[in-house]
C-alpha cells in the first residue's frame, strides 16, 4: 500500500512514537510504501531543527542527520509537478498533495486540520494517523 506522510505525523514518530510510530513499523516490515518529495524532506529537516524540538532530540539521544537518515530509510522519494489546487484552506499543504499525486498512493496521512477537512483528494483519502491504522491495519490494536 503507498502512502504519504505529512512533516507532522513523521515527527510525530520519530521523535515520540505512539500512533504514527506504528505506520513506522509498517513501513519497515514492508506493509506499507512511504512516498515523499525533496520538498517534504526539506519541510522535515527544517522543522526537526526548531529550538522547540531541541530537548526532545537530546531526550531521545538523536540528531537531526540520524532522523533524516532513518526517514530516507522508511521511504521512496518521489518526482513532483508544480500544482494548483484552490480548495486548499493552507497553500504550504500543496506540497503533500502534490507528492501524493505524483506517487499514486492510496493515503494520505496527516494531523493538519487544513487538510482534513478536505476528507479526500482526487479520490485519495486524507486520514488522521490512527483513521489510517483503523480502516486498512485494524489488526495491530
Amino acid at each position: 500500500m503507498k502512502i504519504v506522510l505529512d512533516v507532522n505525523v513523521w515527527i510525530s514518530a520519530l521523535l515520540w512514537g505512539g500512533i504514527p510510530g506504528k505506520i513506522l513499523r509498517l513501513a519497515r516490515n514492508q506493509q506499507v510504501n512511504i512516498f515523499t518529495s525533496e520538498a517534504l524532506f526539506l519541510e522535515l529537516e527544517t522543522t526537526l531543527r526548531r529550538v522547540k524540538f531541541q530537548s526532545r532530540l537530546q531526550q531521545r539521544g538523536y540528531t537531526v542527520e540520524e532522523l533524516m537518515s532513518v526517514a530516507k530509510a522508511f521511504s521512496e522519494s518521489c518526482q513532483t509537478e508544480d500544482l494548483d489546487i484552490p480548495e486548499l484552506r493552507d497553500p504550504k499543504d500543496i506540497k503533500i498533495i502534490e507528492a501524493a499525486l505524483a506517487s499514486d498512493v492510496e493515503a494520505i496521512i496527516t494531523g493538519d486540520l487544513d487538510l482534513l477537512v478536505l476528507t479526500e483528494f482526487n479520490g485519495i483519502p486524507i486520514l488522521t494517523p490512527q483513521e489510517f491504522l483503523n480502516r486498512y491495519f485494524p489488526e495491530i490494536f
